[in-house]
């Protein structure tokens, strides 16, 4: 059985320093005013007691039942059997169905092309044995990549936060 492959952001850690999104742009050259990931300020919050002003990377998040591949009329989109799900821009028609299907809107569409696009979590770069451009230049190391189940071990005791990685 293929291991499920996932992104985690522990949103408390990320500065809103936008390395991700100039890593994706880098990695991918999607058109443009098109963002695969963002980097939206949340505001001010209260974090272990004291306020910060926090931020909330914005990307696919490889559901598990991706309704944009539902919503497609043409079968354009399709899910790895690592869970990363693909955008064909050969068979996509431009419709724009699964824009408004996407519940998280990050769905993007290339005007240029005619198509649908999105983050694709960097499969190019996975399949090659590399993580996902935006995890591997995150300065803040605020972005994991790798197995759901591992990941989720990790985020229970935050391994990675303070140089315990």
């Amino acid at each position: 059985m293929t291991k499920r492959l996932a992104m985690i952001i522990d949103e408390e850690i990320c500065w809103g320093c936008d390395t991700c999104e100039v890593a994706c742009k880098q990695e991918n050259n999607p058109p443009e005013g098109s963002r695969w990931i963002q980097v939206k300020t949340k505001g001010v919050q209260r974090v272990d007691g004291q306020l910060r002003l926090t931020f909330l990377p914005a990307r696919c998040l490889q559901c598990s039942k991706p309704p944009c591949k539902e919503a497609c009329p043409v079968k354009a989109i399709h899910q790895r059997t690592d869970g990363i799900v693909l955008v064909d821009p050969d068979a996509c028609i431009g419709c724009r169905d699964c824009l408004e299907a996407c519940p998280f809107g990050v769905m993007q569409f290339n005007t240029d092309k005619g198509v649908a696009e999105k983050c694709h979590l960097c499969y190019h770069r996975i399949d090659r044995g590399e993580r996902p451009a935006c995890v591997d230049k995150c300065i803040g190391r605020c972005m994991h990549f790798g197995e759901v189940k591992e990941l989720l071990a990790q985020w229970a005791d935050r391994r990675w936060q303070f140089g315990k990685e």
